[in-house]
């Protein structure tokens, strides 16, 4: 039975744009049916013991060795109608509109499958979601302890690593001054210790630890789709990729748990709102919404989120709420000049990253992972 200390908060998130999280599996265009506005995603094992049974293997294998026939040929070539594969346990999503690429055919890389449980029902992890929300508080943190001398962690980072640092450098000396922040945000002595051998460092001493996020309820494959990435530039110019990812749709509510430990940690429901607005406020959109506002969608709820996979690395990083605009603009063009050489991020010295991560979804333009706090609940108290 829960105790008093613990409060248990239900939220609903309502995705603006689509939302992505990877489940490591890669969908090959082999594996399915691309329609006018659909996706068919057969399930192999199943289609593998018709073929078998049909002895149509060595026709199978042909198959799989030619890049210029797609599945829906090879099934109208073997005679198999709808009828049949639609018993291969086989999904249909609803396709993002789609457009051609300078790199050739869009579905040549497959799709990115969004995770699954083991029954293959779709839910959103709790590591993710609490991700998103150590992010906020962090940020959050940050903007109303203007002095609590990040930026400097953050700058010494920079100063040390020189002006050409390796990638692998700078991803491990910045990862080590974001736990090193995290340390010292987040953790307590939270257990007696009279030998001394529990360093404040370790993980056992994360007051987060008490900020418990539940997965997500099952979200229907009715709600899911497939949406093609599109960065969009300062200029309005799209750079359409050929990388598809499966998606929650526009207009979905993602529903999860909080429970806090007040032991551990102190949050409450006026905290964790006040968080996400202030994190929304001072972030690089709300920075920026004046340069990109013809030329991508810029959300004025100020309790929006970015949620999982393809959001933008803004989405990610305390950088902006750590620094003023100016020093955010070139703290963040210096480490994507790092992560990606080959492209200018910086050329005027006003925005940074300068693309931003859209799709299109029914003739309409979302940024990805974009969401807004829809509800939360009074807590119940045990």
């Amino acid at each position: 039975m829960m105790t008093s200390f613990l409060k248990e908060y239900n939220i609903e998130l309502k995705t603006v744009g689509p939302v992505f999280i990877g489940g490591g599996k890669i969908i090959n265009k082999k594996e399915a049916i691309f329609r006018k506005a659909s996706v068919i995603i057969i399930d192999i094992e199943k289609m593998f013991n018709y073929l078998c049974k049909k002895r149509l293997l060595d026709k199978y294998q042909d198959y799989m060795l030619d890049d210029r026939m797609d599945l829906a040929t090879f099934l109208k070539n073997n005679n198999i109608d709808e009828k049949v594969y639609r018993e291969w346990n086989a999904k249909e999503l609803s396709l993002g509109d789609t457009k051609s690429t300078s790199n050739g055919d869009v579905k040549s890389k497959g799709i990115s499958g969004f995770v699954r449980d083991g029954n293959g029902r779709v839910y959103v992890p709790g590591s993710s979601l609490k991700g998103m929300l150590r992010t906020i508080l962090t940020g959050a943190y940050i903007i109303k302890n203007t002095g609590c001398g990040v930026a400097k962690k953050l700058d010494y980072c920079k100063q040390k690593l020189g002006n050409r640092p390796y990638k692998s450098n700078l991803e491990k000396a910045y990862k080590a001054t974001m736990d090193d922040i995290e340390v010292q945000l987040f953790h307590k002595n939270l257990f007696s210790d009279p030998e001394g051998k529990n360093k404040l460092e370790n993980k056992i001493n994360d007051s987060l630890r008490g900020f418990m996020v539940s997965d997500s309820e099952y979200i229907s494959d009715e709600d899911m789709c497939i949406c093609q990435k599109v960065d969009v530039r300062l200029d309005g110019k799209e750079n359409t990729l050929p990388l598809y990812r499966e998606c929650i749709k526009p207009g979905v509510t993602i529903r999860f748990s909080i429970t806090v430990d007040s032991t551990f940690c102190d949050y409450d429901k006026k905290s964790i709102i006040e968080a996400i607005g202030l994190f929304y406020n001072d972030s690089y959109w709300t920075k920026v919404s004046k340069q990109f506002k013809n030329v991508a969608p810029v959300i004025n709820d100020r309790y929006t989120c970015f949620l999982g996979g393809g959001a933008g690395f803004e989405s990610k990083t305390i950088i902006y709420p750590s620094f003023d605009r100016s020093k955010a603009v070139d703290f963040t063009s210096d480490i994507l000049s790092v992560l990606f050489p080959d492209v200018s991020h910086n050329a005027d010295k006003e925005v940074s990253p300068r693309v931003v991560k859209c799709t299109y979804y029914k003739n309409n333009k979302y940024l990805f992972g974009a969401c807004i706090l829809d509800k939360f609940s009074d807590p119940e108290e045990f």
